[in-house]
């Protein structure tokens, strides 16, 4: 993981609204910034931290959901309460389309997968995938969640997309075939946040309760593992390694966490008593920010993971007892009687 020890960590950014999602830009030091009332701003900063506004968008009419950075960084989609989601070209800042009316229901969450495919859920449990080489209508379109879709993740061989959702479950979509692999039973929570991590080989889910649910590749009907620790919802999540993550909890702070064996190792910044909306990695790797409802995305320098150790109060939990399980042990006990 890169270091940012030969520059200093930029200024926070004081916004004159609530922060709703940020993102770096994925090939320079810039960060896009938006907010409640539909703006969204783009920021560059330097090496001796000092911020400087670019240039503002205003594309939406409503809170702006998401906002995501294509990998080469000429690309950024927009998503927002108004059911539209914009491309625009980073560069010249020109609006390259709008989709206005995408969704019947409000847009929630956002996947880009290329400068030509993205993913969008909404809240009422839709899903919509985006060619724009086929518009204007989706290519694909899914009605499988009865609760708003939280989060949205795309495995590298861009085959599979992992859903979280209001509802409690994690879904996962074929999005080559474009159908609904496996859904996991119902949880108790809601699923708020989703990383992909040790290789790909686990998906861990953030849910409303302050428990990392954790899954194995492939078996999506239950968790593996369960990892309690956190004092609040975990809204956002941020893999740093394989092994390590950043959480963005309710209750304000930034958590360094290991997964399998499960640890909270430190906390590594935050917001006061303000809930951490996003996350996101810079770069080059250097740098984290953070934005929360204190109106401000304040900046920290990114842990060396390598040097992250498990501590001794790092726990294991058994693997959680579904309520189908449940149902099945209870017919077997008074079968047993």
């Amino acid at each position: 993981m890169a270091t940012n020890e030969e520059n200093t960590i930029p200024d926070s950014i004081a916004c004159p609204q609530q922060v709703t999602d940020i993102c770096f830009h994925t090939t320079k030091p810039a960060i896009i910034v938006g907010d409640i009332l539909g703006k969204v701003t783009l920021y560059s900063y330097d090496d001796e931290g000092k911020v400087h506004e670019l240039r503002t968008h205003e594309h939406h009419k409503k809170t702006i959901r998401c906002v995501r950075v294509t990998a080469d960084g000429q690309t950024m989609f927009t998503a927002g309460k108004d059911k539209s989601w914009c491309k625009v070209d980073l560069e010249s800042g020109a609006l390259l389309h709008e989709q206005s009316k995408a969704h019947e229901g409000a847009i929630y969450s956002a996947e880009v997968i290329d400068s030509n495919v993205m993913l969008t859920g909404d809240e009422d449990g839709v899903i919509k995938m985006w060619d724009m080489r086929r518009l204007p209508g989706p290519v694909m379109e899914l009605k499988e969640n009865d609760d708003y879709i939280s989060d949205m993740v795309c495995h590298d061989d861009r085959k599979h997309l992992l859903v979280s959702s209001g509802d409690g479950t994690l879904s996962c979509v074929n999005i080559k075939n474009r159908k609904l692999e496996l859904q996991s039973e119902l949880f108790d929570s809601d699923f708020l946040s989703l990383a992909i991590m040790k290789n790909a080989s686990k998906v861990v889910c953030g849910d409303g309760d302050g428990t990392l649910q954790i899954f194995n590749w492939g078996e999506w009907g239950n968790v593996s593992d369960r990892y309690p620790g956190h004092s609040g919802s975990i809204d956002s999540m941020l893999p740093l390694s394989e092994d390590v993550m950043c959480t963005g909890c309710e209750d304000g702070k930034l958590r360094l966490v290991h997964i399998l064996p499960n640890s909270i190792e430190s906390i590594i910044g935050s917001h006061g008593d303000f809930p951490i909306q996003s996350l996101t990695l810079s770069h080059d790797g250097a740098l984290i920010a953070s934005a929360s409802h204190d109106e401000h995305v304040k900046f920290w320098k990114t842990p060396d993971v390598d040097e992250v150790t498990v501590g001794s109060h790092s726990k294991r939990k058994g693997k959680k007892v579904g309520k189908h399980e449940k149902l099945k042990q209870r017919k077997a006990f008074f079968n047993d009687l």
